[in-house]
C-alpha cells in the first residue's frame, strides 16, 4: 500500500511539474506577445506619422500646381474645385464646387482646412497676375487611404503578436516533457535517497545515544564522552536534514494529505519531544494556549510539525541558560497564529528576511552558533504551501518572535 501511495505521489508531482511549465510557457508567450506588440505599435505609429506628413506634402504640392496653372475653372482636375476672381471683379466657380469656394476669395491667402456639408477640404488661396485663385481639394480619398493604412497596421500588430505567442507556446510545449522529466527525476532522487537514509540514520543515532549513555555511566575519558555526545547531536541534526529534504521534495504536491490539524495538540506534542533537550540547555519550554477554543487548520500535520520543530530548535539554539521559549497560540475571525518566542540574544531586523534563504549563514540571530541548512527556508515554504505567512520581530539582546499565520479550518470539517 505504501508503494502504491508513493507511485501516486510521483505521478501527481509529474502532473504538477507539467502544469507549472505550461503556465510558465503561457506567461512567456504573453510576455513575448506584449513585447512584440509594443515594438509593432511604435513602428506603426512612426509609419502612420510619416505617411501623414507625406500626404500633406503631396496635397500641398498638388494644390500649388493647380493654382499656378489654372487659367479658367473649366479644366479643374478631378476632386478639386476652383474659383477665380478677375481684376475686373468677376468671379467664376467650377461646377459642383461647394459654396465655401466663392467665400475663400474674400479671405486671406495661404493654406487652410475647411468643412462643407460634412466633407473635409484642403484649400489654397493665392494671387496670380492680378487674379485671385482659390482651389479646394476633397480629402476624403486621402483620409480613406490613411484609415486603410491604420487598419493594416493594427492587423499586422495583432497577427505579429499572435504569431509570436504561438511560436513561444509551441517551443515551450516541446520543452515541457524533458523539463518535467528532469524535475521529476530530481525530486524522486531526493525522496528516494532521503527514504533510504532515514532508517540507517535512525539506527546510527540510537547507537550513538547508547554509547554516550554508557560512557556517562562508566569511567571514560572526558574528551571521549564529549565526542560521543557531539556524535549524538550530529546524527540528530543529520536526521533533521533528511526529514527536511523529504518534506521539501513533496511539499508542492496537490495530492498531499490535507487534514484537520489541531495546532494546540501539535504544539504540545512538539514541546513534549523537545523539553528534555531544552532542560539540558537550562532553558524552559512551554505552550500558552490562549483564549481561543478552536485553533485548527487544514493542512499536512507532518509538514506543520516540522515547521514548529524548526522554529523551536532555532529558538533553543539562540537562547541563554535560564531563558524561556514559549509557543503562544492565537485566533481571530479567519486566521490561527502560533508565535514562537525566545528571550535570547535577539536578531537584527535588517537581516530578518535573509533568515529564510536556504543555506544562508548570517550573523543576524546568533548566540555564537551559525546555522546552515534549509530549516527556516523550509518553514517559509510550508507556510506558503498552506496559504499563510510568517512574521519576524526582535531586536539585539531582546529576544525574537517568529509567528506563523495560517487560515483557520472550516468549522464544518
Amino acid at each position: 500500500m505504501r508503494l502504491r501511495r508513493r507511485g501516486e505521489t510521483r505521478t501527481a508531482h509529474i502532473l504538477d511539474d507539467q502544469a507549472l511549465l505550461r503556465r510558465t510557457g503561457r506567461i512567456a508567450a504573453l510576455q513575448a506577445a506584449l513585447a512584440l506588440g509594443v515594438v509593432l505599435a511604435l513602428v506603426g505609429t512612426v509609419a502612420y506619422f510619416l505617411d501623414g506628413q507625406a500626404q500633406d506634402r503631396e496635397i500641398s504640392s498638388q494644390l500649388s500646381a493647380v493654382v499656378a496653372s489654372a487659367d479658367d475653372v473649366t479644366d479643374a482636375p478631378p476632386g478639386i474645385a476652383l474659383a477665380i476672381r478677375a481684376p475686373s471683379g468677376a468671379v467664376a466657380v467650377s461646377d459642383r464646387a461647394p459654396e465655401v469656394t466663392r467665400r475663400l476669395l474674400d479671405g486671406s491667402t495661404g493654406y487652410s482646412d475647411v468643412h462643407a456639408r460634412g466633407v473635409e477640404y484642403r484649400a489654397l488661396v493665392a494671387d496670380r497676375a492680378g487674379h485671385r485663385v482659390a482651389a479646394l481639394l476633397d480629402l476624403t480619398p486621402w483620409r480613406t487611404g490613411r484609415q486603410r493604412l491604420l487598419l493594416a497596421l493594427v492587423m499586422a500588430e495583432v497577427a505579429g503578436a499572435a504569431g509570436a505567442a504561438g511560436v513561444v507556446v509551441m517551443l515551450s510545449r516541446r520543452s515541457i516533457r524533458p523539463l518535467a522529466t528532469a524535475l521529476a527525476l530530481q525530486r524522486r532522487f531526493v525522496a528516494d535517497a532521503s527514504h533510504e537514509l532515514r532508517a540507517p540514520l535512525t539506527v546510527l543515532h540510537t547507537r550513538a545515544q547508547l554509547l554516550a549513555r554508557r560512557a556517562d555511566k562508566q569511567d571514560v575519558d572526558e574528551g571521549l564522552r564529549g565526542q560521543l555526545h557531539g556524535l549524538v547531536a550530529d546524527t540528530r541534526a543529520l536526521g533533521d536534514v533528511v526529514e527536511d529534504l523529504l518534506i521539501a521534495a513533496s511539499l508542492e504536491s496537490d495530492s498531499q494529505d490535507r487534514d484537520r490539524v489541531d495546532l494546540l495538540g501539535l504544539c504540545e506534542e512538539v514541546r513534549d519531544s523537545a523539553v528534555a533537550h531544552a532542560e539540558s540547555l537550562g532553558v524552559g519550554l512551554d505552550v500558552e494556549p490562549g483564549e481561543a477554543s478552536d485553533v485548527a487548520v487544514t493542512g499536512s500535520r507532518s509538514a506543520l510539525r516540522r515547521a514548529l520543530v524548526a522554529l523551536v530548535d532555532n529558538a533553543l539554539g539562540h537562547e541563554r541558560p535560564g531563558g524561556r521559549v514559549l509557543l503562544r497560540l492565537g485566533r481571530d475571525a479567519a486566521t490561527v497564529s502560533v508565535a514562537v518566542t525566545d528571550t535570547g540574544v535577539g536578531l537584527d531586523p535588517s537581516v530578518a528576511q535573509n533568515l529564510f534563504t536556504r543555506f544562508a549563514h548570517g550573523d543576524g540571530h546568533t548566540a555564537g552558533v551559525r546555522h546552515y541548512g534549509i530549516g527556516l527556508a523550509l518553514v517559509q515554504e510550508i507556510v506558503d504551501a498552506h496559504h499563510g505567512h510568517i512574521t519576524v520581530e526582535g531586536a539585539p539582546d531582546r529576544g525574537a518572535t517568529f509567528t506563523l499565520h495560517l487560515p483557520a479550518a472550516d468549522p464544518a470539517r
